[in-house]
Parts: structure tokens; sequence; C-alpha cells
């Protein structure tokens, strides 16, 4: 990794989630809704993030960056209608 890749990661201003079966890493949220050891919600731009287990742990890493550690049973994706101009 060089520099101008560290600096691109640091910089980065998209919504970005990466997902293992451990862990869920949150780049870019804007805020934090529910949080307990069975339910994440995490809100960002365009809608928000539900993350259901067990034994689940928040730890922030960078700035608007978090790590979801734990049993993952279920992540849903939601998206704002509003903001794709969809009417329902």
């Amino acid at each position: 990794m060089n520099i101008k890749d560290i600096r691109n990661y640091i910089l980065e201003k998209n919504f970005q989630i990466s997902l293992t079966p451990n862990y869920v890493d949150i780049v870019n949220y804007k805020d934090i809704g529910t949080i307990d050891n069975k339910n994440i919600t995490i809100y960002h731009e365009k809608g928000k993030v539900k993350i259901t287990g067990n034994n689940m742990s928040v730890s922030k890493l960078l700035n608007k960056e978090i790590l979801i550690i734990g049993s993952i049973d279920n992540i849903e994706l939601r998206w704002y209608y509003e903001y794709f101009n969809i009417k329902c």
C-alpha cells in the first residue's frame, strides 16, 4: 500500500460496508441508532443498516468508522425512497 492509497482511504466520503462472518466494518455513517448486544442500527446518508445477532459489540476505529464484532445473524440494508425520488 502506498501513500496515495492511504490518503484515499482516510479521505473517502462515500458510505461503505465490508462484511465477514465475524464482523461488519462500516465507514462514513451519519449516526448510530440502537446499540445492544442483539441489535445495532446505523444510519447513513441514503438509509440505514440494521444488524441482528448475539454477543455483538461496537468499536470505533477512525472518524465515522465503526467495527461490529460478534455472532452476526442478519444484516438489513434500507434505502430512503425520498433519496431516489421513488413513490410507493
